[in-house]
């Protein structure tokens, strides 16, 4: 989830290495999903999740130092336009 991206930033920012992020949009890991051979039918949209407010998301990955950043399941192409719209916005560069 978005949300809890920022504490594993915290930690692999310690690496000394190029590191980013991608959340999925999803409103947690059911039980169901941790049984054998799971699909995400298992897992429930989060329906509060738009382009806007991931990329909100991402643009705090940004400022605590994350340089590559993307989007995992329910997270679409929209979305990852929006985000690429708001980096360039700020005059980072896309590559």
């Amino acid at each position: 989830r978005p949300d809890v991206v920022p504490g594993a930033l915290d930690i692999i920012a310690g690496f000394g290495l190029p590191y980013g992020a991608y959340a999925n949009g999803f409103t947690h890991i059911s039980g169901n999903f941790l049984k054998d051979a799971p699909t995400v039918k298992e897992l429930t949209h989060r329906h509060d999740l738009t382009p806007e407010k991931y990329g909100d998301f991402a643009m705090a990955w940004v400022e605590m130092g994350a340089t590559i950043i993307g989007g995992c399941c329910e997270v679409g192409s929209a979305y990852i336009r929006h985000v690429a719209e708001r980096i360039k916005a700020t005059g980072h560069t896309i590559v």
